[in-house]
């Protein structure tokens, strides 16, 4: 039985996060012509991944990673936002490689393999896959514009654009919708899988990674991301609430392509949403911990919290670099 301080910690811990989320996309949403709104979610973004590399560390532990490596952990949560900002994932490549190298020297120098093997997965997984959000949120067009196409008048310019670096293409006015797709689609994600399994629930998912998952409930899920790809199908092209900028349809996508869209995002992003909390308990199983930290109290960590959101965000950082 959940004590009433717990539920309540519960219940306004998470109001705040839903908070957060509604905020980061109505920044997105209302940012002006010189997109400070838009730096300034990427700055949330930033502590949010220096949060989660400190977590995987604390999870991973100093008997797999000594604190010889600190340094380098600590340099990588800090700079790995910035990074990206001024360079894209070039930068964080190229980034991740020095960092990787630095590694490889202090486990040379310790003797340590197995601990440089634990580093390169931490910059993967949170690193890579939590830059997906800067990504999106900055979202700068990867191919040429035609004046013709109906994007062209929307395109922006990005606030680094004005500091002088020339790396930096203008910006598509594509960042509100898809933290929207991110937040919204992996949110109901989470709560119609809890209630479906709650319910429903008889056939264990994967009993050995997380015993309380259910098949019946992963069915849920997946309603759920369509529920919640109808939330922003109806806010960004029905009612275009964000003006006609904002929404998916300025591509060009006729009709059938636009709903087919929303479709696949909600159906393929509860799906990563739901690979990435199994995940995350397998990596929680495998080092022994049950929650990554304690900063968002009986939520658990940033890790605990974000675990489906950043592969789901991958998926639509994915869907914007190739198909949109």
């Amino acid at each position: 039985m959940i004590s009433k301080k717990v539920l309540l910690n519960r219940i306004f811990v998470g109001i705040g996060i839903g908070a957060v989320m509604v905020g980061m996309v109505l920044l997105a949403a209302f940012d002006n012509p010189h997109t400070w709104m838009r730096a300034l979610d990427s700055a949330i973004i930033y502590v949010l991944i220096l949060l989660a590399v400190v977590e995987m560390r604390r999870a991973l532990g100093r008997e797999r990673i000594p604190d010889s490596f600190s340094w380098i952990i600590w340099t990588y949560g800090f700079i790995l936002g910035p990074a990206y900002t001024l360079f894209g994932y070039t930068g964080i490549i190229f980034f991740s490689l020095l960092v990787f190298a630095a590694s490889a020297v202090t486990a040379l120098y310790i003797n340590r393999a197995d601990s440089l093997m634990y580093i390169a997965f931490m910059l993967v997984y949170p690193g890579m896959f939590m830059a997906s959000m800067l990504y999106i949120n900055k979202c700068a067009s990867t191919q040429i514009i035609s004046e013709n196409s109906p994007v062209y008048p929307y395109l922006i310019r990005d606030v680094w654009a004005y500091l002088g670096n020339k790396r930096v293409a203008s910006l598509l006015p594509y960042n509100a919708i898809g933290l929207a797709f991110v937040f919204a689609v992996s949110s109901f994600t989470d709560t119609f899988a809890f209630i479906f399994g709650i319910s429903f629930g008889k056939h264990p998912l994967c009993p050995e990674i997380s015993p309380k998952k259910t098949v019946e409930g992963a069915i849920g899920g997946v309603f759920g991301g369509l529920f919640g790809s109808f939330l922003v199908y109806m806010l960004f092209d029905f009612f275009q609430v964000f003006g006609p900028s904002r929404g998916l349809a300025i591509h060009g996508l006729s009709d059938v392509n636009l709903i087919l869209a929303y479709v696949l995002i909600g159906i393929f992003g509860s799906v990563m949403t739901q690979i990435g909390d199994l995940l995350a308990s397998l990596v929680k199983r495998h080092c022994g911990v049950k929650d990554y930290s304690r900063v968002l109290g009986e939520h658990g960590g940033i890790m605990d919290r974000f675990d489906g959101i950043i592969l789901n965000a991958t998926f639509v950082a994915v869907v914007y670099m190739f198909i949109i």
